[in-house]
């Protein structure tokens, strides 16, 4: 965001202190979003800086957008729970390869969920399935559509084999940024709003058994469900929660209710949490935002009291929106890396390296993914620190030692383990300065 994120950082080389400046702002990659009107400025928010593009967080576009190529990272993935179980006891890849493989040629990485009642447009049951449960016919906005009985055997225990096949298949895949649990509820969103009206319920042990299958199959891919107050996720420290009406005041406020209620007001700590700019909406908060910072503020201070990784949100994508501010607003989701401090002492054939990173965001890095050091033309190292442990708000001073001598420079990089996919940049001014995703961090001395 457009913010001074550092006012230096410290060099200490041999015993001298050297202070360097850092950016005001990312300063950032070209590329619009938000439309035609993508390359002005105007209003109070024309200082911000266009931000680069970082992974596993911000808006996410829908699968395939045509307006998504040149600051999205990430790309929202309905699939139809026939299109993987085709049969009893079997699953099937090749339409999840599918959507999986054109994201990431597109360097998204996706939000996944399966879903079974796509309202207003069919129910994705196997035939095998179909035919044998009892099926509830409701109403919604004139129209006919159908439920399934989740508590129905026949289907409960073709979800939890197709939860454990999706784990043992998916966990750790790096194409992967977040699972929603989706399959049970109107459009996978965990509710049955329109089928209750004619008699259908969902038993708290139905809940139980599909949780505990996703928290047993993933280990390593976040998970997300939609309420807090459901049953079966208490255990499983790495399910976080989808809000699909975020913005909506009082949705927002019982959201934030029953996560306290449940328990559930830290789990942001451990567990992505991501969902949906509430759709009606979304228009209107960008015309408003562009000529009142009140607007603007109002939402960054949701995204940090909800400790958003991730949005879905269509119009920041088509409405024609200014694409500085549609960028800014994206960018307030997640984390934001700053590096406040680094010394660089050489010694021996060796420098010694002692970095803080500062989290100035409003939520964690969930994943390890590599932090790596380089010394150009030398060596590049592997450093096993740990990027998800530099909690919001918070900071973590890691060391190590590469092979170099005085006058080398330095270089840090958190790469994307998805081949193609945006590395982690800093918020710092030595941002891809000698070299595309590292930070340069100085010379040792």
């Amino acid at each position: 965001m457009g913010k001074n994120v550092c006012g230096f950082f410290v060099v200490l080389c041999a015993g001298a202190l050297f202070v360097c400046s850092c950016a005001s702002g990312s300063g950032g990659s070209s590329g619009g979003g938000g439309g035609a009107s993508s390359g002005s400025r105007f209003g109070w928010y024309s200082s911000l800086e266009p931000q680069r593009v970082n992974p596993l967080k911000g808006f996410a576009c829908w699968e395939g957008s045509s307006h998504n190529s040149d600051w999205c990272s990430l790309e929202y993935i309905p699939v139809p729970f026939d299109e993987v179980l085709t049969a009893k006891d079997t699953c099937t890849k090749v339409n999840l390869e599918k959507k999986l493989g054109a994201a990431k040629s597109r360097r998204h990485q996706a939000i996944v969920r399966v879903v079974i009642d796509d309202t207003g447009k069919a129910l994705r049951l196997p035939a095998f399935i179909k035919d044998n449960i009892t099926l509830y016919t409701y109403n919604r906005k004139g129209a006919k559509d159908v439920s399934p009985d989740y508590d129905d055997e026949k289907l409960l225990s073709q979800m939890e084999y197709f939860i454990k096949w999706f784990g043992e298949n998916y966990d750790g895949d790096p194409r992967i940024a977040c699972i929603e649990t989706g399959l049970i509820g109107h459009w996978g969103e965990h509710h049955i709003y329109y089928a209750k009206d004619v008699g259908q319920t969902i038993a708290d042990s139905t809940w139980k058994r599909v949780f505990g299958a996703y928290g047993n199959a993933f280990k390593e891919t976040h998970l997300s469900v939609r309420y807090p107050k459901l049953p079966g996720i208490g255990g499983y420290d790495h399910i976080g929660f989808f809000n699909d009406t975020v913005y909506t005041d009082k949705s927002d406020a019982d959201f934030m209710r029953d996560l306290a209620k449940y328990g559930m007001q830290d789990r942001w700590k451990t567990a992505m949490n991501t969902g949906e700019f509430t759709p009606a909406l979304q228009e209107s908060f960008f015309s408003q935002a562009a000529s009142d910072k009140a607007v603007f503020d109002k939402y960054t201070s949701r995204v940090r009291e909800l400790h958003l990784s991730s949005l879905l949100c269509n119009k920041a994508f088509k409405s024609g929106a200014d694409g500085v501010l549609v960028r800014a607003a994206s960018a307030a989701m997640g984390y934001d890396f700053t590096v406040s401090s680094a010394k660089l002492s050489a010694s021996g054939g060796s420098i010694s390296v002692s970095v803080t990173i500062k989290n100035q965001g409003a939520a964690p890095f969930y994943y390890d993914w590599p932090v790596k050091l380089a010394v150009p033309g030398k060596k590049e190292i592997d450093t096993k620190w740990r990027i998800s442990t530099v909690t919001a708000g918070g900071s973590q001073t890691f060391s190590a030692s590469i092979e170099g001598a005085a006058g080398d420079s330095v270089l840090l990089a958190i790469p994307n383990p998805m081949p193609g996919g945006y590395p982690v940049s800093f918020s710092n001014n030595g941002q891809d300065k000698d070299k595309a995703g590292w930070l340069t961090l100085g010379k040792a001395e």
